[in-house]
């Protein structure tokens, strides 16, 4: 970082000079010209605990609105921006958010947005997993807190404030509302960079606890970027953007001066626990005395921990025993439940359902720490107990308690984690090989069995009777595997900056029109205008052909690439020509129909099972379409008829269906963030599709104009994509006729073969049915009795070789062969003259054949290993000749 990017006139006029850290040998900031450290606690400790620089305690509550108050009051007036939900529904690259700039990411940092306010200042919950190993035993980790923001956007015609304005700011904050001194606050420079932008940075340290960052994100990331920050390359953007961070927790507990932050902030919590809970006693300069200690080993290691605190110990006259260590991990424990059963309810109020995937699995690896925790402790207390507790603490950041759909979770959650308990041993038994189990292993025994850390240990050390040593950050290395959606590049491909204006949304009845063809390549071509919708939203392209010169070339595909749509053909059509096009309006129409009853479909599965319904995938087509949803159990034959008879009562309303195009922020502010379950558009302003008094979703799909044409809805099948995940597959209109139609005439033969009333046809199929299995039963008993005759009675011996003979059908005679297998007989069975199959004679199959050969029997050799040989002869095998081969070979 260049000496001159905070050479501002906030650090000339107030005296503060920049030094370089003897330790790290980072440069910093700072009033104290007798200071030789950067305030990183790797590099000078924390001096707070015990001793706080600030003039009062504060809890969250006033904190938060200490900051936000005095942002709301500044002369220029900082809007006050509610918080967004910790799921990003309006981003398709994470899965939680991180930080308060993810709120604006990347509309509105790429400029294609505005903020919703400028400048701004917000408290945004984040929830961020990777240090999940370090939550609980550092006394400053955890998985959820809240980021407190002032930001502001720099357009090239609109400056608001910058460096200067920024760093007086946090100054101003915490000497004047928090009465720090000044000569204990240090800047550490450091560049910052996430989320595809990037920028100089300080961070902000008061007595070894870093409070905040502030970044002057200017930079986003570029292949062709002539700026490169470890291993990205990166240019300046116009937009200059002021993006700070403030831990409200690590400023609550700057003014408490607790032993750890989590007694700063979960001191209620921490004391229901402890009366309800068998957690032990350590005295709080011992725990403050480890804090410290954490605070300066980088990366952390528990040994070096224990064995640096051992000294003090023995200064006190306590013992680094067992005793110890077990009273410090239940603390531990106490400690983890604590901030673990908060951020589940950030994560429960926006509607994560556990899995084995995404942000899913993030929260069921919270909910079985939490319950490995609860027995620990020996909580006696209910996890639903816990968790209404936790929401009376943090009821001002829960924003929404759906207790009954919580409950449901937990109930489902625990049933799967007691199992995995019971069955751990055997569950791990498959993955040891010789004595060892490799780490790749443990990771996958956690990651997909469900097996916690310890459990692993546990089992490991009862089939093996060793210790197993896992590294100190497993849970990052598994956590890191889940903490980013994986999305798939689209394959890029260059077209001519064309721009075709869409006629569908004019007019979605349209089904003729003409065009100019401006640009013509190899069986296609890109119109100034058209008609046919290109593929998106889950909806599949128009069909139909164009007529060019007289000549009909048919449209085999359509997308959209930035504003250019191109059409794919059959046939070429030249550059300039002037062609008509004909849209299959049939097709269109129906692909309407299931589009606008997908909408109507979703909105009233929401009303049925609950707001905890999402999309989370979408596909729709000519016969049948499906949407998949979030809902944590399978659909019933009883829920899928509730759901077709209330959709049945919405079409018969005829509800008007609108389509609107809002501005970014006033369509959020108005519909809210469900608008972004069909997809992320990538616009300043949001098509929003409603359905009166149903449903309301961003959608560039096409739609009707109101619900009476869908007809009916007709629900084929349901299935569960994966956990948590619901697919319904359904038809609508014409289509749903067509289904039902085939079903009724399949229905109707099975009457009139049955010669039963259409009502019995059921009933009669079950009959059949049981009739036919318990027919199978006899015909399996049969064959077994058959096959047990064959090898109990007098077979011919030769050695130690059976010799059979028998006249079966290819299922007995794999049946019998499978018999002897079982039994590890040497055999030769001979079937119906003509078929030989050798078991376990591999030593002799060559004399076999050699000797049926000079009788002149051809033998067609079917398959040959070292346990079974089977071939094919002319008529005339038979036991004594089989006898004389072999007894001439002196078997």
């Amino acid at each position: 970082m260049a000496q001159n990017e905070f050479d501002i006139d906030f650090f000339r006029d107030n005296s503060f000079i920049r030094k370089q850290c003897t330790v790290c040998s980072s440069f910093f900031w700072t009033e104290n010209p007798r200071k030789k450290t950067c305030g990183d606690p790797a590099c000078e400790s924390y001096s707070f605990i015990g001793n706080s620089p600030v003039y009062r305690p504060y809890s969250l509550d006033e904190m938060r609105d200490e900051f936000l108050s005095f942002f709301r009051k500044d002369e220029l007036g900082h809007s006050i921006i509610d918080p967004y939900p910790v799921v990003p529904r309006w981003r398709d690259d994470v899965l939680l958010v991180n930080a308060s700039i993810y709120d604006f990411q990347p509309q509105v940092t790429s400029g294609l947005v505005p903020p919703p306010g400028n400048p701004l200042a917000m408290s945004q919950p984040s929830i961020r997993m990777l240090d999940l190993d370090l939550v609980g035993k550092t006394g400053r980790h955890l998985t959820s807190f809240e980021m407190l923001c002032h930001d502001a956007f720099n357009y090239e015609n609109k400056y608001i404030y910058w460096k200067n304005e920024t760093i007086e700011y946090s100054y101003r904050f915490l000497t004047e509302k928090l009465r720090v001194k000044g000569n204990e606050i240090t800047y550490k420079e450091k560049p910052w960079f996430g989320g595809g932008n990037a920028g100089n940075a300080v961070e902000v340290f008061v007595r070894g606890l870093e409070v905040a960052t502030l970044v002057f994100m200017d930079m986003k990331e570029d292949p062709e970027g002539d700026i490169e920050i470890e291993g990205t390359k990166y240019s300046q953007m116009p937009l200059k953007i002021v993006d700070t961070g403030y831990g409200l927790e690590r400023l609550v507990w700057l003014s408490t001066g607790t032993p750890t932050v989590y007694n700063s902030i979960f001191g209620d919590t921490i004391e229901y626990i402890r009366k309800n809970a068998s957690v032990g006693y350590i005295e709080p300069e011992i725990m403050q005395k480890l804090s410290e200690l954490s605070a300066e080993i980088e990366p952390y290691s528990e040994s070096k921990l224990l064995m640096q605190v051992d000294p003090y110990l023995k200064e006190k006259q306590i013992n680094l025993n067992n005793e110890f260590v077990g009273t410090l991990k239940r603390i531990r424990s106490m400690y983890s439940l604590a901030d673990h059963t908060k951020t589940l309810l950030l994560m429960f109020s926006d509607y994560v359902i556990p899995s084995n995937v995404k942000v899913g699995y993030l929260a069921r690896t919270l909910i079985r720490r939490s319950l490995k925790f609860m027995d620990e402790i020996g909580f006696s207390k209910d996890f639903m107990d816990l968790m209404d507790f936790q929401h009376n603490i943090f009821s001002s950041i829960i924003s929404n308690y759906d207790r009954n759909f919580i409950k449901n979770i937990i109930e489902i959650e625990t049933e799967k984690y007691n199992e995995i308990n019971k069955t751990a041993v055997n569950r791990l038994k498959k993955y040891i090989h010789s004595g060892k189990l490799e780490l790749k292993d443990a990771i996958t025994l956690y990651d997909s069995e469900g097996l916690n850390e310890d459990l692993i240990k546990e089992s490991f050390m009862k089939v093996t009777g060793k210790n197993l040593e896992l590294p100190d950050n497993f849970q990052e290395i598994v956590i890191s595997r889940h903490e980013t959606k994986h999305i798939k590049n689209k394959e890029t491909v260059e077209y001519p900056p064309v721009h075709t204006r869409p006629l569908y949304y004019d007019n979605t009845k349209i089904s003729e029109f003409t065009g100019i063809v401006l640009y013509s390549g190899e069986k296609l071509i890109i119109p100034n205008q058209t008609a046919f919708y290109p593929e998106g939203g889950g909806q599949p392209c128009d069909l139909g052909y164009f007529i060019a010169n007289g000549k009909r070339i048919n449209v085999l595909d359509v997308q959209k690439y930035n504003d250019a749509i191109v059409h794919f053909l059959d046939g070429n059509i030249g550059d300039k020509s002037r062609v008509k096009g004909y849209i299959d309006y049939t097709r269109r129409k129906q692909l309407m129909i299931h589009h606008s009853a997908t909408h109507l479909l979703l909105g009233i599965m929401r009303k049925y099972f609950g707001d905890h319904v999402w999309q989370s995938g979408v596909r729709k087509d000519v016969d049948e379409s499906r949407i998949d949803i979030t809902h944590y159990r399978k659909i019933t034959l009883e829920d899928i008829k509730n759901i077709e008879n209330m959709c049945l009562e919405a079409i018969e309303q005829d509800r008007k269906i609108t389509v609107v195009n809002v501005s970014w922020n006033p369509a959020i502010e108005k519909y809210g963030f469900r608008l972004f379950e069909g997809g992320v558009p990538v616009s300043s302003k949001i098509r929003v599709v409603t359905i009166d008094g149903i449903d309301s979703e961003g959608c560039g799909g096409t739609h009707l104009d109101s619900t009476g044409p869908i007809g009916f809805i007709k629900i084929i099948r349901t299935e569960t994509v994966q956990e948590g995940i619901q697919r319904i597959i359904f038809s609508a209109g014409p289509a749903a006729m067509r289904y039902v139609q085939t079903i009724y005439d399949t229905v109707v033969m099975q009457q009139e073969f049955m010669k039963v009333d259409i009502k019995d046809v059921y009933s009669r199929s079950l009959e059949i049915f049981r009739e036919d299995l318990e027919n199978k039963k006899l015909i399996d008993r049969y064959r077994k009795e058959k096959i047990e005759s064959v090898i109990m009675g007098n077979s011919t011996k030769i050695g130690n070789i059976a010799i059979y003979t028998t006249n079966f059908d290819r299922e007995d005679m794999n049946l019998l062969i499978q018999a002897i297998f079982r039994q590890n007989t040497k055999a030769i069975v001979i079937n119906g003259g003509t078929e030989m199959t050798g078991i376990g004679i591999d030593s002799y199959v060559d004399m076999l054949v050699s000797g049926l050969l000079k009788e002149g029997i051809k033998v067609e050799e079917k398959i040959r290993n070292k346990k079974l040989y089977t071939a094919t002869c002319i008529p005339g095998i038979s036991e004594k000749l089989i006898r004389e081969i072999l007894e001439y070979g002196n078997i």
